[in-house]
């Protein structure tokens, strides 16, 4: 062959290549998303940390206060630019258990800019005391609608 279709055959393996990753990433969110959908009210624990401090770890009849009543609700890509808008380091730390072993987690961003923050994700904000915060799905780059249960308890057992 000659150089030119050595170079065409690299391209289209590159292309190719590439277009295979994409299908990969979006079938293994979709998995996961899905997984977490149907799993969700077999959650028996959710534990609250703050770094590597346990603050409140939820069994039992408590669970239900606190659980989501649609996990990964309005799931909107968070950009790295968006994402500067936030503490780098997360507030809170929420897991999602069952049995012992994690189905899920967010964290919770403090706001650190509000000035930048546009009007879609000024919806998904909600406070606590003086401060804002985002639910952030970390894993997958997405931030969640606010939740009530989840403000709560911040509230209660947030530092």
């Amino acid at each position: 062959m000659t150089k030119r279709r050595w170079k065409l055959v690299i391209v289209a393996c590159i292309l190719l290549i590439g277009v295979f990753t994409m299908q990969h990433r979006e079938k293994n969110k979709e998995e996961a998303i899905s997984l977490i959908l149907d799993h969700a009210t077999e959650i028996d624990a959710i534990e609250l940390w703050q770094g590597e401090q346990s603050l409140f770890l939820a069994t039992k009849d408590d669970v239900h206060d606190f659980m989501e009543k649609y996990p990964l609700s309005y799931v909107r890509d968070l950009s790295k630019k968006e994402r500067t808008i936030f503490e780098e380091q997360p507030a809170y730390r929420i897991v999602y258990k069952i049995k012992d072993k994690p189905l899920y987690e967010v964290d919770i961003l403090k706001v650190a800019i509000s000035t930048e923050l546009d009007e879609e994700l000024q919806q998904i904000i909600f406070s606590v005391g003086d401060a804002q915060y985002l639910i952030y799905w970390a894993k997958e780059k997405k931030a969640l609608e606010q939740s009530t249960n989840t403000q709560q308890l911040l509230e209660q057992y947030g530092k």
